[in-house]
């Protein structure tokens, strides 16, 4: 199996609790040797524990001192056009957080970057690689006119009590230039997505509630409908509460059910909720996920179906305790060696940021 040289670009709340730790454990796929972050106390903690080779402060640094076959960017939003162009523009394929972009003409960057050096740049869906997900597409019916409701439900609390156990680094140091760069990048990026500068609570809902979160769950949506041969429809109704900490949006779906999804930022209980449920004309098919920051923690995946004599029959489905991260890692090695396709590609990616920004234009148009 050939081993790829990867970088990792950002090592903040998922890069440290997940790419990080995937990466130094495939290392038949992968040779983990190269960190770029601005802080020095996140690099030197993840240098000693992962042994990384070489340990920069920003991108073209890591880029000049070693060579990469390919490099996983977690960094912040706001930089992931001019990350993944920069690396792209090098010869490296990509593996980047999502979202791709907060606007659509980051995206546009992104591929332009990627046409012209013809490399892999597959977008960080794990969900979209989860064996249960993977699972449930088998259960969907063959018509979209059998799905009556998609419905997503998440309550999302900040994520202490699920790192908690992990061997966090927290970035106290990192400089106020660079976060005087991130402020501007992102009050410019949010505007030109919302058509004007947004209200505090539109810009906390527009990054964080739509592109930040809810994006998570339009891409399982996504590849659901792809499954079933159709794209993401237009958005029929978009709205924001609590001050942006929740979200919702709603859409028709082509063989005329409904598309219905909820994201709630709800800081003060510990409790992490992620449901989609897909009700259909016979089947009720729902997945529960566990939140992204426990490892080897299965989703549950429920069938009900009429079992006769008008008794329900309930399924539950335990398909895999293999973890969706390191999948995901597996499946970009494929890619990036000529083995497989890129399941997650970055027209499915832009059309989800097209699609979240409508919902945004609708709640605060």
């Amino acid at each position: 199996m050939k081993r790829l040289r990867v970088g990792l670009v950002g090592a903040g709340l998922v890069g440290q609790a997940e790419h990080a730790f995937y990466l130094w454990e495939e290392r038949e796929r992968f040779e983990f040797v190269g960190l770029a972050d601005a802080s020095a106390a996140v690099r030197d903690a993840l240098g000693a524990r992962y042994g990384i080779q070489e340990l920069h402060p920003d991108l073209p640094s890591l880029l000049q001192a070693t060579k990469l076959d390919a490099l996983v960017i977690a960094a912040p939003d706001p930089f992931h056009p001019d990350l993944a162009a920069t690396a792209l523009d090098a010869g490296l394929h990509v593996l980047c957080e999502k979202p791709l972009s907060l606007t659509l003409s980051g995206c546009d960057r992104i591929k332009a970057a990627r046409d012209k050096a013809g490399k892999v740049l597959q977008v960080a869906y794990m969900k979209r690689h989860d064996p249960a997900y993977r699972k449930a597409l088998d259960l969907l019916p063959k018509m979209i006119d059998d799905v009556k409701l998609i419905s997503v439900e998440v309550n999302d609390p900040d994520q202490d009590p699920f790192v908690a156990h992990l061997p966090m680094t927290l970035p106290n140091d990192i400089p106020t230039a660079l976060k005087d760069q991130f402020k501007a990048a992102n009050t410019a990026q949010l505007a030109e997505s919302a058509g004007r500068t947004p209200s505090e609570a539109g810009a906390r809902a527009l990054s964080g509630g739509f592109l930040s979160s809810l994006v998570h769950d339009v891409g399982v949506v996504h590849g659901m409908l792809l499954h079933m041969g159709h794209d993401l429809p237009p958005v029929s109704h978009g709205s924001f509460f609590d001050g942006g900490r929740g979200v919702q949006l709603a859409a028709d779906l082509p063989g005329g059910g409904r598309l219905s999804m909820t994201h709630l930022n709800l800081a003060g209980v510990p409790d992490y909720t992620e449901r989609i449920t897909v009700y259909c004309t016979d089947r009720i098919i729902e997945l529960t996920f566990p939140s992204p920051y426990l490892r080897h923690f299965p989703t549950k995946l429920t069938l009900r179906k009429d079992g006769g004599a008008k008794a329900l029959e309930t399924h539950e489905f335990r398909v895999s305790y293999e973890e969706a991260f390191r999948d995901q890692l597996r499946a970009f090695h494929a890619a990036a060696c000529g083995e497989g396709p890129v399941k997650t590609p970055l027209e499915q990616a832009r059309r989800d940021v097209e699609f979240l920004i409508s919902a945004y234009r609708k709640a605060e148009p």
